[in-house]
């Protein structure tokens, strides 16, 4: 069934809206461009997630019956600027627990016929903002929370060029039990002036970037664990950025170094490091840290949907 907004506002209370969640309007320095669905490709699934062995699918790219961008415009953008997804649906805000990432993907040509099977780089990662235990480990920790919009810096080490861009957030309060929850969109910008000549860092295939059994999407936040100790996918590329960290001490927004010179409009916080792995150090381990702590409290999910 295809939902739109018109049939869907009627619908949803407010608990729905920020249980269930999409991505639908595109924001440049914080201000909407153009109208839902204009730059971001819509997709059939309306608000709601995909799990299980769904993320092993072509449509884990940029969700069902978004694999072309014909009907879909392009948003030209620098590097530098501050870009946005905001909720779509009248959500309001994000309301799960689990960590954000923003994923790109340069197309061979034009990026409205390109299906995202080429390579894909993280350029974002948001993880935990708050130190406040298990209990904050479950709810507002986590620096996404409450956040109407995904918002990132675009890297100045891509080269320019017509791109796809997937914004995603895996709600984890069912992931004990194999019901992690992924919400994701994407859009389709053209990066312009940019004086990189080739993209840094780590590539994977999506799908391919997480395996069911992955301990990242498989990890309970309802055990006593203060901490998220895997992160999912590969390390935020040269020029990406990462917020917060796997214990909530540190909230900043920290930009990854290496590539070539950066080139933000708004200053960050940056560590003297050389990669995503010697800046994070134990704030942003990947997959291959030691386990996540065993689940031990089993949970209701109807509380938390």
């Amino acid at each position: 069934m295809h939902f739109t907004t018109s049939t869907l506002l009627p619908l949803l209370a407010v608990p729905l809206a920020s249980a269930h969640y999409t991505f639908s309007g595109l924001m440049h320095d914080g201000k909407m461009v153009g109208r839902d669905w204009e730059y971001i490709r819509e997709h059939k699934r309306g608000y709601m997630p995909t799990k299980f062995d769904e993320i092993l699918a072509d449509d884990f790219r940029c969700n069902q019956g978004a694999s072309s961008g014909a009907s879909t415009s392009v948003y030209s953008v620098k590097p530098g600027d501050k870009i946005g997804f905001k909720q779509a649906f009248g959500a309001t805000a994000i309301e799960h627990p689990g960590p954000v990432q923003v994923y790109m993907s340069k197309a061979p040509g034009d990026v409205k016929s390109y299906d995202g099977s080429g390579d894909w780089v993280k350029v974002f990662e948001g993880l935990l903002c708050k130190d406040q235990g298990a209990e904050g480990l479950k709810t507002n920790s986590w620096c996404s929370w409450g956040d109407n919009t995904i918002d990132f810096v675009v890297p100045s080490t891509l080269p320019s060029g017509e791109y796809l861009v997937r914004v995603e957030h895996i709600a984890i309060h069912g992931a004990h039990d194999k019901q992690a929850e992924f919400y994701y969109s994407c859009a389709q910008v053209s990066l312009e002036g940019s004086s990189a000549t080739s993209i840094p860092g780590e590539k994977v295939k999506i799908p391919g970037v997480y395996a069911v059994d992955d301990a990242p999407i498989n990890f309970s936040v309802w055990g006593q664990s203060t901490t998220y100790p895997e992160i999912p996918g590969p390390e935020v590329i040269p020029g990406g950025q990462f917020r917060g960290s796997v214990d909530g001490k540190s909230a900043q927004t920290v930009t990854v170094q290496g590539g070539s010179e950066q080139n933000e409009k708004e200053p960050v916080q940056t560590p003297a490091a050389t990669s995503s792995a010697a800046a994070a150090q134990t704030s942003c381990p990947h997959i291959g840290s030691p386990a996540a702590e065993p689940f031990n409290q089993k949970h209701d999910q109807s509380d938390m949907q």
